[in-house]
């Protein structure tokens, strides 16, 4: 069994799955409209009834997920989560009441998401594939060939956010949507070049607003194939000016939970249309959630997406990858030596493996404060794969391997992560330090054992650390930075065989 559920600013969104064949066949959907966007602030905070609500709809959510593994589900806060003022402080609740942790991820995370569930669930295109989802606090927009996207942007712009900020009131007059579309046209107006210089042959549109103005065009035009074109939607852009309201649009085929926001998400396909120069769109039924649900099954097989990323930036970096296996091994055996009894698991395992792989990552820019540039990286880049808590945990496992740790940047991490954090770290600071000579003739057989709590016992060959004098000097004083992480670090010699 699988679950995946999409936090959107306007809806949220659960599907269960189960794994049948290789294939995942749908046996349930729950959605609800909570439109997290509308109650956000311009100072990012939400207004208590709007709180409530999610917090609601996410009690409901997590008594269906119960009985889920934890490996097996994936939830991801879009738009209005990046928005928050406080993010952690919401996020606490939040997952308490989902049962599960939720994933704030980037906009073009989002967009490679929702291309990888559109591909997955239309038949292959003949060629390249434009796809477009409007959400309620964004849209973003994908193009790319197969299940591969090549272009990813997001704008700031979603039906939620449009409607209120082009039709506060409910009016809609020709000059409020002319200001509106100027506005999204503007925001296009850097990157529009470089989608139809990669051109398309099918554009597809995910999300409610695409699937309700398709709805809409049919119940008009019966006999019409489907998709829209863009006189459809000059057609329906007149008849809501027709209508003169928000609260006045009749038209069959819309919804009444649809209705309030159909006007700020009509504005942006108009502009879409017109700065991209599509002739006609195609609604699909698949989006985010199911791009959730694909991605997770990557991420528990031999195609996790994030591994691919990781490969890419250390070759871009041109990363010492002798350097970068050589940690990467040394934690991975200290790591399988401490797991059960720190309680970690194979997430933690792929974080802490992966920033092994990345630690030099910030020589790209300079030796001096490497590890504050490889953080500031792997922090700040666009991570396919990653939600944001991943690269902010890697980060600071990347910028605090070396001389005291800072632990205020692991309090800045959701509270949740914070045990892990430092456990992480340790195993991490040991592995940059045991191989610091940068030579495999330089590493010996050594135990690690730990505590439940404090204590860290490394266990290395005897008489080793009189040959090595240097290293001998970094650990005497990463016994006292660890003490810093709430942990302690005792060293001793295996007890030589006999006959030596």
């Amino acid at each position: 069994m699988f679950a995946a559920v999409d936090l959107g600013s306007n809806s949220f969104h659960m599907v269960v799955a189960r794994a049948e064949h290789d294939q995942l066949r749908i046996i349930d959907r729950i959605k609800e409209m909570v439109r997290l966007g509308g109650g956000l602030d311009a100072d990012g905070r939400l207004d208590r009834a709007t709180r409530e609500a999610a917090l609601a709809c996410l009690a409901r959510f997590g008594q269906r997920l119960a009985g889920i593994p934890a490996c097996n589900l994936r939830a991801v806060g879009t738009q209005t989560f990046r928005r928050l003022h406080n993010p952690a402080g919401f996020l606490v609740v939040a997952e308490t009441a989902l049962g599960c942790a939720i994933d704030i991820v980037s906009g073009r995370e989002e967009a490679r998401l929702v291309y990888t569930g559109v591909s997955q669930g239309m038949p292959a295109a003949a060629g390249r594939r434009l796809v477009i989802d409007i959400g309620g606090g964004s849209t973003e927009l994908v193009a790319g060939e197969s299940t591969a996207p090549a272009l990813t942007e997001s704008l700031p712009f979603g039906c939620v956010v449009t409607t209120r900020g082009a039709f506060p009131d409910g009016r809609i007059t020709a000059e409020r949507w002319r200001r509106a579309k100027r506005s999204v046209l503007s925001a296009l107006r850097p990157f529009a070049p470089a989608f139809r210089v990669h051109g398309w042959e099918q554009a597809v549109g995910s999300s409610g607003t695409m699937r309700a103005v398709e709805s809409m065009v049919h119940h008009l035009k019966p006999d019409q194939a489907g998709g829209f074109t863009r006189a459809d939607v000059v057609d329906l852009r007149s008849r809501l000016f027709a209508a003169g309201h928000v609260d006045a649009i009749d038209l069959d085929g819309l919804s009444e939970r649809r209705r309030p926001v159909i006007a700020g998400g009509l504005v942006i396909i108009d502009a879409l249309m017109k700065a991209l120069a599509i002739e006609r769109l195609q609604a699909s039924d698949f989006a985010l959630r199911e791009g959730l649900l694909f991605d997770l099954m990557g991420r528990l097989s031999a195609q996790d997406p994030r591994a691919q990323t990781v490969t890419a930036m250390v070759r871009r970096y041109d990363c010492d990858l002798e350097q970068a296996e050589r940690v990467a091994d040394w934690v991975s055996r200290a790591f399988a030596q401490v797991r059960e009894r720190w309680d970690l698991g194979q997430a933690h395992a792929n974080l802490l493996l992966w920033a092994a792989r990345l630690h030099e990552v910030g020589l790209a820019i300079a030796h001096d404060r490497h590890p504050a540039h490889g953080a500031y990286i792997i922090g700040q880049a666009d991570l396919p794969g990653f939600g944001r808590q991943e690269q902010a945990l890697m980060a600071v496992l990347i910028g605090q391997q070396r001389d005291a740790p800072d632990t205020s940047a692991i309090l800045e991490l959701p509270p949740r992560l914070h045990p892990a954090a430092r456990r992480l770290l340790a195993l991490l600071r040991l592995g940059v330090l045991m191989c610091r000579a940068r030579s495999d003739a330089d590493l010996c057989d050594f135990q690690i054992r730990a505590g439940r709590r404090r204590g860290l016992r490394l266990v290395l060959p005897a008489g080793w650390l009189d040959s090595h004098p240097l290293t001998a000097q970094d650990l005497a004083e990463e016994k006292r930075h660890l003490q810093a992480l709430d942990l302690s670090l005792k060293m001793d010699q295996q007890p030589q065989s006999a006959g030596q």
